[in-house]
C-alpha cells in the first residue's frame, strides 16, 4: 500500500505540473533552446554542460510528432517525480521509518526546488533527479554490500555528466574512502575497481571533449565569477533551505529531538554533504556572481532526508495536520503559479510569447516562397529561437571556433548542404534592409548570396513595442 501511494502521488504530482505548465507557461526559457541545440550536436560535451543535458533531448529529435514545449515540460517533472522518489527512499534507509520518509517528501512541497524554480534550467533538475540516488547507493555501499558501488559509479557518472557541480559530492565521497576506516576497506574489493572503471568510462569522453574545445565550459564558469564580498551568499541561503526550519518544528511538536547521529553510516554522509557545501559558499562569500542560487539549489532535495536521519526518537505515524498542511501548500503552490500566469502579473503569462507566431509566420514565409521545409537559419540571436518553435524544426548556421566559443552552434555544418538547402538570415533589431544587413554573416560564407530581403515586424509580447526586423532568404540550389 505504500509504495502505491507513493507511486500514486509522485506521477499525480508529474503529470499535474506538466499539465499546468504547458497551459499557463507562454514559452519556454532559453536553457531549452540551448538543450535542444546541444542535442542536435551529438557531441561528448557543450559551451556549458556535459553530454547529458543534451542527450536527454535525442528523443524529442528521434520522434519529430512529439511537441517540443510538451517535451520540455514532461520530462523535468518526470525527472523530479524520480528524485523525489529517491528522497524517500533515501530518507527510510536513514531514519528507518516510514513516517519520516514522508514527512521529509512532503517538505518539498515547500520549496520552488521542485516545481516553478526547475523550469528555467537545462541541468539542476537531473541532478534533483540523480543525487538522492546516488547518495543512496553511496549509502548501501558503505553498511550493505560492496556491489552497490556499481550503481553509485552510474548515477554519479550520469550527475557528473549533467552538471561538473557533481564533483564536489563525488570528491566528497572519494575523501571518506580515504579517511574513514570502515570506507577504505572498499579498496580490497575487486567490484570497487570496476565501479571506477564504470565511472570514468562515462565521464572520459567529455574530458576529450572539452579539451578539443579548449575547455569551453569551465571558461564560461570563469567569465561569471569576480572576486570580491559577497554577503547575498546568506540571503540564497535562506531562500533555498527555510523548508528546513519548517520541517525542524514539526519535528519538535512531534517529540523528535533533532541530534547528532549515532549511526556511523549516517555521520558519514552527513561529512560527505556538508563538507563540499560548506566549500562552496565560503568560496561565493568572496566571490559574486556564477549563479550562486543555481549552484546551491540541488543540494536541498538531499537536505530533507538527511535532516529527518537526525533526530534521537523515532516518528511512529505521520501528523495528520502536518500531512495535511504540507499537502495543501502543494496545491497552494500549484494554484498561485497558476493564477499568476492566467493573470499575467508582472508580463510572467505572456512574457516573449510572440516568439511562437513570429517563428510560425517566417517559417510559412519561406514554404510559400520556396515550396521546401526551412532547413538552416542564423544571423541575429533572435534566429536561435526558430529552432526550438519553427514548425520545420531548423539547424543554426554558426559554426564553432574556440576563440569566440560561442554558445549555440552547428557542430556538422557542410558548405554544399547550406547552398543546396537554402538560409533563411534574421536581421538586428530596428536594423532596415541593405545591402549591409547581413555582411558579418556572409563574411563566413562567401559563397551564398542573399536571393530578396524582406522586413517584418516582431513584437516579443504586448508589454514591448513592436520592431522592424529584416528577413535574409537564400534560396536552395534549385532555385
Amino acid at each position: 500500500m505504500t509504495y502505491r501511494l507513493l507511486m500514486l502521488w509522485l506521477l499525480g504530482y508529474a503529470f499535474t505540473w506538466t499539465v499546468t505548465t504547458v497551459l499557463v507557461d507562454p514559452t519556454v526559457p532559453y536553457d531549452a533552446i540551448e538543450a535542444l541545440n546541444w542535442g542536435q550536436n551529438m557531441e561528448w560535451g557543450s559551451p556549458k554542460n556535459p553530454w547529458l543535458v543534451g542527450m536527454v533531448f535525442w528523443p524529442a529529435l528521434w520522434f519529430p510528432a512529439l511537441s517540443l514545449n510538451v517535451y520540455w515540460y514532461a520530462t523535468h517533472f518526470l525527472a523530479i517525480a524520480v528524485g523525489m522518489a529517491g528522497c524517500w527512499f533515501l530518507a527510510r534507509r536513514l531514519s528507518a521509518s516510514e513516517p519520516l520518509a514522508w514527512l521529509a517528501l512532503l517538505t518539498l512541497n515547500l520549496s520552488g526546488l521542485i516545481n516553478f524554480d526547475i523550469i528555467s534550467y537545462n541541468d539542476n533538475y537531473l541532478l534533483v533527479m540523480l543525487w538522492p540516488w546516488m547518495m543512496l547507493f553511496f549509502v548501501q555501499a558503505i553498511s550493505r554490500s560492496h556491489r552497490w558501488w556499481l550503481a553509485f559509479a552510474v548515477a554519479a557518472g550520469l550527475a557528473t555528466m549533467a552538471k561538473y557541480s557533481t564533483l564536489a559530492l563525488v570528491g566528497g565521497v572519494f575523501l571518506s574512502t580515504l579517511l574513514v576506516p570502515s570506507v577504505r576497506r572498499c579498496y580490497n574489493h575487486p567490484v570497487f575497481y570496476l565501479a571506477l572503471l564504470i565511472y570514468f568510462i562515462l565521464v572520459t569522453p567529455n574530458i576529450i571533449w572539452l579539451w578539443q574545445h579548449d575547455f569551453a565550459a569551465f571558461r564560461w564558469v570563469d567569465s561569471q565569477i569576480d572576486a570580491g564580498l559577497n554577503l547575498s551568499l546568506f540571503t540564497a541561503l535562506l531562500t533555498i533551505f527555510y523548508p528546513l526550519f519548517f520541517l525542524w518544528w514539526i519535528l519538535r511538536l512531534s517529540g523528535c529531538r533533532p541530534g547528532w547521529p549515532g549511526d556511523t553510516q549516517q555521520r558519514i554522509l552527513l561529512g560527505v554533504y556538508w563538507l563540499p557545501l560548506v566549500i562552496i559558499c565560503a568560496w561565493f562569500l568572496f566571490h559574486r556572481g556564477g549563479r550562486l542560487t543555481e549552484w546551491l539549489q540541488p543540494f536541498f532535495i538531499l537536505a530533507p532526508a538527511i535532516m529527518v536521519s537526525c533526530t534521537q526518537e523515532k516518528l511512529q505515524q505521520m501528523p495528520r495536520i502536518a500531512c495535511f498542511s504540507l499537502g495543501l501548500f502543494a496545491l497552494l503552490v500549484l494554484g498561485g503559479y497558476s493564477a499568476v500566469m492566467v493573470t499575467n502579473i508582472a508580463n510572467a503569462g505572456e512574457k516573449w510569447s510572440g516568439i511562437i507566431p513570429f517563428s510560425q509566420q517566417v517559417d510559412n514565409a519561406w514554404r510559400e516562397r520556396y515550396g521546401t521545409p526551412l532547413a538552416f537559419v542564423g544571423g541575429a540571436n533572435l534566429a536561435q529561437w526558430l529552432t526550438f518553435y519553427a514548425p520545420s524544426r531548423p539547424h543554426i548556421i554558426t559554426r564553432w571556433d574556440n576563440a569566440t566559443q560561442p554558445n549555440i552552434y552547428n557542430a556538422h555544418l557542410q558548405r554544399e548542404e547550406l547552398k543546396r538547402k537554402g538560409v533563411l538570415l534574421i536581421g538586428e533589431y530596428s536594423q532596415k534592409c541593405t545591402a549591409n544587413t547581413f555582411h558579418q554573416v556572409l563574411r563566413q560564407w562567401p559563397e551564398l548570396y542573399i536571393d530578396t530581403m524582406q522586413p517584418v515586424m516582431f513584437q516579443g509580447d504586448r508589454a514591448h513595442n513592436a520592431r522592424l526586423v529584416c528577413l535574409g532568404f537564400i534560396a536552395p540550389q534549385a532555385y
